[in-house]
């Protein structure tokens, strides 16, 4: 640790001390017609105010052992093959379901059964490579479970009802239309005709739940779509004395979840361990450490020198900043790193802290203690340099003034966490996004992470 001192110059601290209270008794004593003819103030330079950037910054990885993906507003599709992370994919199980009968005019006739979904603007990967896109027939009811998490799979017909070769064009406001198959479409369309769809349980029967699903050979990109704007829409015509009438039949989603996964094999991330009581040291993983959405991957930062400030008497951390910035090598157009990170408290165990009335994770605050710390990824123009800027000071703090061994860390992802003390993850983009973070450990030949601490030391003789 290096140290640049501002000012310095040789007094006891008792006395600077001593001025110090005094002027405070003597200001919050004072009413308001008393005349101050004389006051003493401390010598500015005998303060010394200290600067580093040197400190020892411990980073690992940690993954989280299951996220609730279930209800989620966005459905994730797609897979690409990452240098870093590995093979992801991910795909969507729904259900669509109607709250009373699906009929059709009697005079009908059948033109097509349609899959019809809307983007919602989310895509990471290369989007100008075809994603190729089968739908195929759940075999058991999505609702037979009530949570569904990232890893979880259920069994479907082999033989798809659907499929689609499609480049994505996520910032338009077209649907994604995938013609189903004209055998079940028929079959439904006839039944619907002869009302033999009277319920939701009938349609149920005949439609358990549908998966969205890309090839597994493609590389291309993951894309969102609006789970509210996601039907199945029987489409037929009506011919009458004004000519051909065209319209539909709708059942719109209703239960769903994304199963999104990782194979990781020739990655860094193969080591990493199933639970996530056991953290990963960047030393193991190419002096790296890793941040994912939608898998759970976090980055651990510890600060294992920082409590020997403490023995320095008479030390107060003023600021203290981790400064974030990407490896280089992992930032392309395509996978652009996260627009902001966020911090929450954690043990040695990795286990989060939990509030004691909201029974939630408890995220880092600033010194305050009102605002959570987050920092947004920021370019310096100037310098042509990209990063983040975290404000630990709050956590320093506690170290320094601690009279116990560092055992809690910090945990840094890409979202923050939900409002469910059940499911922690549920309904945020952490868990139905994959962007990710590569960042390099100080013994990286590219170092991502630097703590930048200011306090004011005073020089006892």
């Amino acid at each position: 640790m290096k140290f640049n001192p501002f000012f310095y110059k040789r007094s006891t601290a008792v006395f600077k001390l001593l001025v110090l209270f005094s002027l405070f008794a003597y200001i919050t004593g004072c009413t308001s017609d008393v005349q101050i003819e004389a006051l003493v103030q401390p010598n500015p330079d005998d303060f010394a105010v200290l600067f580093s950037d040197t400190s020892t910054v411990a980073l690992s990885s940690v993954i989280t052992d299951s996220m609730m993906t279930g209800a989620s507003e966005r459905m994730l599709i797609g897979r690409y093959v990452d240098p870093y992370f590995g093979k992801i994919q991910a795909a969507s199980y729904f259900q669509t379901t109607t709250s009373g009968a699906v009929t059709v005019p009697e005079l009908a006739v059948y033109d097509s059964l349609v899959l019809s979904l809307k983007y919602d603007g989310y895509t990471y990967g290369d989007t100008t490579v075809a994603m190729n896109l089968s739908v195929h027939k759940l075999q058991s009811d999505i609702l037979n479970k009530n949570a569904y998490y990232n890893a979880n799979t259920m069994p479907f017909d082999a033989v798809p009802v659907g499929q689609a070769k499609v480049v994505p064009r996520p910032r338009t406001n077209n649907q994604l239309r995938i013609k189903l198959s004209d055998v079940l479409g028929k079959d439904l369309f006839a039944k619907a005709q002869n009302n033999q769809i009277t319920s939701n349980n009938d349609w149920i029967n005949l439609v358990k739940g549908l998966v969205l699903k890309p090839a597994v050979t493609d590389n291309g990109s993951l894309a969102g779509f609006t789970r509210g704007n996601t039907n199945v829409q029987i489409h037929y015509h009506v011919s009458n004395a004004d000519g051909i009438k065209k319209d539909s039949s709708t059942v719109s989603l209703t239960a769903n979840y994304n199963q999104i996964l990782a194979d990781r094999a020739g990655t860094q991330l193969v080591k990493l361990p199933a639970t996530h009581r056991i953290s990963l040291p960047s030393s193991q993983t190419g002096n790296m450490s890793f941040i994912q959405a939608g898998l759970g991957t976090m980055t651990r930062v510890d600060f294992p020198f920082i409590n020997q400030l403490k023995y320095n008497k008479f030390t107060v951390v003023n600021r203290a900043v981790l400064r974030v910035t990407p490896l280089r090598a992992s930032v392309s157009n395509f996978t652009a790193p996260p627009a902001m990170l966020y911090v929450y408290l954690c043990d040695k165990n990795n286990e989060l802290l939990i509030g004691s009335s909201d029974g939630l994770p408890i995220p880092l605050s600033e010194l305050n203690g009102r605002v959570a710390v987050s920092g947004s990824y920021f370019t310096d123009l100037i310098n042509n340099k990209q990063f983040y800027l975290l404000d630990v000071s709050s956590f320093v703090s506690s170290l320094v003034s601690s009279d116990f061994a560092q055992t809690g860390g910090l945990l840094i992802r890409t979202s923050p966490y939900g409002k469910s003390a059940q499911y922690y993850d549920a309904g945020t983009e952490f868990s139905q996004s994959v962007n990710r973070l590569v960042i390099g450990d100080q013994n990286n030949g590219d170092p991502g992470v630097k703590l930048e601490l200011y306090y004011t030391y005073v020089k006892a003789e």
